[in-house]
Protein backbone atom coordinates (compact mmCIF):
# COMPACT_ATOMS: atom_id res chain seq x y z
CA UNK A 1 0.00 0.00 0.00
CA UNK A 2 2.86 2.36 0.84
CA UNK A 3 4.39 1.73 -2.59
CA UNK A 4 1.11 2.62 -4.31
CA UNK A 5 0.84 5.87 -2.37
CA UNK A 6 4.45 6.78 -3.18
CA UNK A 7 4.01 5.98 -6.90
CA UNK A 8 0.76 7.95 -7.00
CA UNK A 9 2.41 10.91 -5.25
CA UNK A 10 5.35 10.89 -7.69
CA UNK A 11 3.06 10.65 -10.73
CA UNK A 12 0.88 13.46 -9.40
CA UNK A 13 3.97 15.59 -8.74
CA UNK A 14 5.28 15.10 -12.29
CA UNK A 15 1.92 15.90 -13.83
CA UNK A 16 1.60 19.07 -11.76
CA UNK A 17 5.10 20.18 -12.74
CA UNK A 18 4.11 19.89 -16.43
CA UNK A 19 0.98 21.95 -15.81
CA UNK A 20 3.03 24.51 -13.92
CA UNK A 21 5.57 24.62 -16.77
CA UNK A 22 2.78 25.34 -19.26
CA UNK A 23 1.35 28.08 -17.04
CA UNK A 24 4.82 29.58 -16.64
CA UNK A 25 5.40 29.54 -20.40
CA UNK A 26 2.07 31.25 -21.00
CA UNK A 27 2.81 33.85 -18.34
CA UNK A 28 6.16 34.61 -19.96
CA UNK A 29 4.57 34.58 -23.43
CA UNK A 30 7.26 32.19 -24.60
CA UNK A 31 4.89 30.16 -26.74
CA UNK A 32 5.06 30.51 -30.53
CA UNK A 33 2.86 33.08 -32.20
CA UNK A 34 1.28 31.82 -35.39
CA UNK A 35 0.41 34.44 -37.95
CA UNK A 36 -1.24 34.19 -41.33
CA UNK A 37 1.38 35.16 -43.90
CA UNK A 38 -1.24 35.32 -46.64
CA UNK A 39 -2.48 38.84 -47.18
CA UNK A 40 -5.50 39.05 -49.47
CA UNK A 41 -7.35 42.30 -50.08
CA UNK A 42 -11.08 42.52 -49.37
CA UNK A 43 -11.69 42.97 -53.10
CA UNK A 44 -9.80 39.79 -53.98
CA UNK A 45 -11.66 37.90 -51.24
CA UNK A 46 -15.01 39.06 -52.63
CA UNK A 47 -13.92 38.08 -56.15
CA UNK A 48 -12.81 34.62 -55.01
CA UNK A 49 -16.13 34.12 -53.19
CA UNK A 50 -18.05 35.20 -56.28
CA UNK A 51 -19.85 37.99 -54.43
CA UNK A 52 -20.66 40.44 -57.25
CA UNK A 53 -22.56 42.83 -54.96
CA UNK A 54 -19.60 43.09 -52.58
CA UNK A 55 -17.22 43.55 -55.50
CA UNK A 56 -19.36 46.44 -56.81
CA UNK A 57 -19.55 48.01 -53.34
CA UNK A 58 -15.79 47.83 -52.93
CA UNK A 59 -15.19 49.31 -56.38
CA UNK A 60 -17.63 52.14 -55.62
CA UNK A 61 -15.80 52.74 -52.34
CA UNK A 62 -12.55 53.21 -54.26
CA UNK A 63 -10.87 49.80 -54.10
CA UNK A 64 -7.93 49.58 -56.50
CA UNK A 65 -8.91 47.05 -59.18
CA UNK A 66 -5.25 46.63 -60.17
CA UNK A 67 -3.74 46.15 -56.70
CA UNK A 68 -2.09 42.76 -56.25
CA UNK A 69 -2.74 40.34 -53.39
CA UNK A 70 -0.34 37.41 -53.20
CA UNK A 71 0.96 38.40 -56.60
CA UNK A 72 -2.46 38.36 -58.28
CA UNK A 73 -4.75 41.19 -59.30
CA UNK A 74 -8.50 40.83 -58.71
CA UNK A 75 -8.99 39.96 -62.38
CA UNK A 76 -6.62 37.00 -61.98
CA UNK A 77 -8.76 35.70 -59.09
CA UNK A 78 -11.88 36.21 -61.22
CA UNK A 79 -10.26 34.35 -64.12
CA UNK A 80 -9.11 31.52 -61.88
CA UNK A 81 -12.57 31.00 -60.36
CA UNK A 82 -14.43 31.48 -63.68
CA UNK A 83 -16.30 34.61 -62.53
CA UNK A 84 -17.28 36.18 -65.87
CA UNK A 85 -19.74 38.73 -64.43
CA UNK A 86 -17.08 39.90 -61.99
CA UNK A 87 -14.52 40.10 -64.82
CA UNK A 88 -16.94 42.41 -66.64
CA UNK A 89 -17.30 44.62 -63.56
CA UNK A 90 -13.51 44.77 -63.08
CA UNK A 91 -12.92 45.68 -66.74
CA UNK A 92 -15.58 48.38 -66.54
CA UNK A 93 -13.78 49.75 -63.46
CA UNK A 94 -10.46 49.91 -65.34
CA UNK A 95 -8.74 46.61 -64.64
CA UNK A 96 -5.62 46.06 -66.74
CA UNK A 97 -6.54 42.82 -68.47
CA UNK A 98 -3.17 42.30 -70.17
CA UNK A 99 -1.04 42.76 -67.06
CA UNK A 100 0.72 39.63 -65.78
CA UNK A 101 0.66 38.30 -62.25
CA UNK A 102 3.92 37.80 -60.35
CA UNK A 103 4.18 34.28 -61.82
CA UNK A 104 4.06 35.77 -65.34
CA UNK A 105 0.53 34.80 -66.37
CA UNK A 106 -2.01 37.14 -67.94
CA UNK A 107 -5.63 36.74 -66.81
CA UNK A 108 -6.40 34.77 -70.01
CA UNK A 109 -3.51 32.37 -69.38
CA UNK A 110 -4.48 32.07 -65.72
CA UNK A 111 -8.04 31.15 -66.71
CA UNK A 112 -6.75 28.54 -69.15
CA UNK A 113 -4.37 27.14 -66.54
CA UNK A 114 -7.29 26.89 -64.08
CA UNK A 115 -9.60 25.28 -66.67
CA UNK A 116 -12.02 28.22 -66.37
CA UNK A 117 -13.34 27.95 -69.91
CA UNK A 118 -15.99 30.68 -69.86
CA UNK A 119 -13.59 33.21 -68.34
CA UNK A 120 -10.85 32.32 -70.84
CA UNK A 121 -13.27 32.59 -73.75
CA UNK A 122 -14.52 35.98 -72.56
CA UNK A 123 -11.03 37.37 -71.92
CA UNK A 124 -9.77 36.25 -75.33
CA UNK A 125 -12.06 38.87 -76.88
CA UNK A 126 -9.69 41.54 -75.60
CA UNK A 127 -6.62 40.85 -77.72
CA UNK A 128 -3.82 43.44 -77.53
Amino acid sequence: MKKSVIVFALAFGFSMSNVNAVHAAIALESYPVVTNPVKVSPLCKAVAKGDLQEVNKLIEAGADVNAKSNGLMPIHYAAKYNRVEIIKALITAGSEIHRSCDAGFTPVRYAEKSNAKEAASFLKRFKK
